[in-house]
């Protein structure tokens, strides 16, 4: 998977993920950037609700899954990080870009994005969606292999917290880490919105095995914290959520 990140930091520094050449992505820094002028909002319809996306001039921002005040979370999300950013509603080629891959994932099962996006995080979490984002189409990691995968072995519980702070869930696919025993474990937006992911994955690859039935369980805890940086149905008998 190739994926073009602009990451900003509490030192509000730019990254560039480049394609995973080893085990783990390289993340290369690039300049300092600070709050984007302006911040544009699109909304798309999709099998499992409304997804409200958000973009500035260097790439994707944020991806906010479908639930109630949907829209109201993504303002007040955008308010917190970008308090200097001017936030209304249109269209940009970005904005555009991501729609169209995010639809060609619902509908026809687009198994690489190639918009680029710009993250708010932490170095840790950077290092954590880096990883994530490799996971190919379909398949699962845990959040131990995940933890390893960023040389940091004992840090599972710290690898949760990332995953529930991902700004763009499925462009970033969180959803394929499960626990170690093939539970779902949590998601942001939801474990039957995690189940209908995975399930839809595999009903577009013959090799995949199907999720097992929906666990509940609780999700890791999330430490969120202010940084100063920044269709068609599908194949299968897979319902949209309602």
């Amino acid at each position: 998977m190739r994926l073009s990140v602009a990451l900003l930091t509490s030192e509000a520094y730019f990254f560039s993920l480049m394609e995973r050449t080893t085990k783990r992505s390289r993340v290369t820094r690039w300049s300092d950037i600070g709050d984007p002028a302006q911040i544009l909002t699109l909304s798309i319809p999709t099998p499992i609700g409304r997804l409200w996306l958000a973009a500035g001039p260097r790439g994707l921002i944020r991806v906010e899954l479908p639930g109630p005040n949907a829209e109201l979370r993504m303002n007040v999300w955008l308010a917190l990080h970008f308090p200097a950013s001017s936030i209304r509603a249109g269209v940009t080629p970005i904005l555009k870009r991501a729609a169209t891959e995010l639809q060609n994932y619902f509908t026809s099962g687009l198994t690489d994005f190639t918009v680029p996006v710009a993250l708010v995080g932490t170095d840790f979490q950077a290092e954590v969606w880096s990883d994530v984002a490799c996971i190919p189409f379909g398949q699962t990691r845990s959040y131990r292999e995940v933890a390893d995968g960023v040389g940091r072995p004992k840090a599972i519980r710290a690898v949760g917290s990332a995953q529930s702070a991902n700004p763009v869930p499925i462009i970033v696919p969180c959803h394929r880490v499960i626990a170690a025993n093939g539970a779902l474990a949590g998601y942001s937006g939801g474990l039957e919105t995690k189940k209908w992911l995975l399930e839809h994955e595999a009903a577009h690859d013959d090799r995949i095995t199907p999720p097992r039935p929906l666990v509940d369980a609780p999700a890791p805890a999330a430490r969120r914290r202010r940084l100063d940086r920044i269709g068609e149905r599908p194949a299968g008998s897979l319902r949209p959520l309602q």
